[in-house]
């Protein structure tokens, strides 16, 4: 089984990509997060978590309210994205996590037909993480763990249309940009009512690009709450809080940036022979309060399938 785990794993780690790219539109459903299999794994297990998400923006808001002028602005905004995160646990308490995206596309239709509609696709940012079990007690099912990791573009060069234009920001697959993410996770079971409850808070730091701009930074802070239905099937309820900061430009913020959103999101999963997890979930945003005059998400799904591998170790077999 390790023969056919390790491609993966030296793919994955090469890599060191994750899809964690938040344009100001699209931004519902962040490609990263389609998997409540979250902590740190014991000493040499391995996850494999791969996953699909359709996202459509099509709302302008300015504020809290809709806005209804679409004058030289985009129309609407959806993406199609793919995932893949592999985790090894290094030890008991250090768990090594790296992710894979790629943006099959990401479009934006423009109303006025003067604009030519653009068509992003590619790799979004890498990151690669360190998670560390601050505290673990098994008896009463309670998990503490932080962790750090490097975010990284696959290329630096922004992308451009056919014609040769720049694509705008939303249509771009990544921040072109190197940068920071730190995750903090709260979790505890009660395992005689089969509930599980947990909190995942994610910030990420974004750097300049060569075009000199940055994007915001972004505070995500989750909260799941997981039951048992019936057996092998969960019924998972996520709220999300979102904290978008304004973008800047050559040292001067951006008016049309910055958002605070809260999505609601449930989620079933179902295991397939105690083996792997399919979940299913869906994204509905309940409260918008945009800078400026954005083009805001309206809903997105996910599918994604999880399993766990126990005892991988990578030693050379001795020779007979």
């Amino acid at each position: 089984m390790l023969n056919k785990l390790l491609p993966i794993l030296l793919l994955a780690i090469v890599l060191m990509s994750g899809g964690s790219l938040k344009a100001q539109c699209c931004s519902t459903g962040s490609p990263v997060g389609a998997s409540t299999h979250v902590g740190v794994l014991n000493k040499n297990a391995i996850r494999l978590v791969t996953f699909y998400r359709h996202s459509f923006s099509g709302i302008y808001y300015k504020g809290t309210q809709p806005s209804d002028d679409k004058v030289d602005m985009s129309d609407d905004a959806h993406y199609d994205f793919g995932g893949l995160t592999l985790e090894y646990g290094l030890t008991h308490r250090f768990t090594l996590q790296a992710d894979a995206g790629y943006f099959f596309n990401k479009v934006v239709n423009f109303q006025n037909p003067l604009l030519t509609d653009h068509n992003g696709r590619g790799m979004s940012n890498g990151t690669l993480m360190l998670k560390y079990g601050l505290y673990i007690n098994p008896v009463k099912l309670v998990e503490i763990t932080v962790g750090a990791g490097l975010k990284y573009p696959f290329s630096r060069q922004p992308e451009t249309a056919p014609n040769g234009t720049l694509l705008q920001l939303d249509a771009r697959p990544t921040t072109n940009a190197f940068g920071f993410a730190g995750t903090l996770l709260l979790s505890k079971e009660f395992a005689p009512i089969t509930l599980r409850t947990f909190m995942l808070n994610r910030f990420e730091y974004n750097g300049f690009n060569i075009n000199n701009y940055q994007t915001g930074k972004l505070l995500t802070t989750s909260v799941f709450v997981s039951k048992k239905i019936v057996k092998r099937l969960f019924g998972i309820l996520q709220v999300r809080n979102e904290i978008h900061g304004k973008d800047v430009q050559d040292g001067a913020k951006e008016t049309n940036t910055g958002y605070h959103l809260i999505v609601l999101t449930p989620q079933i999963s179902y295991s397939i022979a105690g083996l792997w997890n399919l979940s299913v979930l869906y994204d509905v945003p309940v409260y918008k309060n945009y800078q400026g005059k954005q083009l805001t998400p309206q809903y997105s799904y996910a599918v994604s399938l999880t399993r766990d591998f126990s005892n991988c170790t990578f030693k050379r077999k001795s020779a007979k």
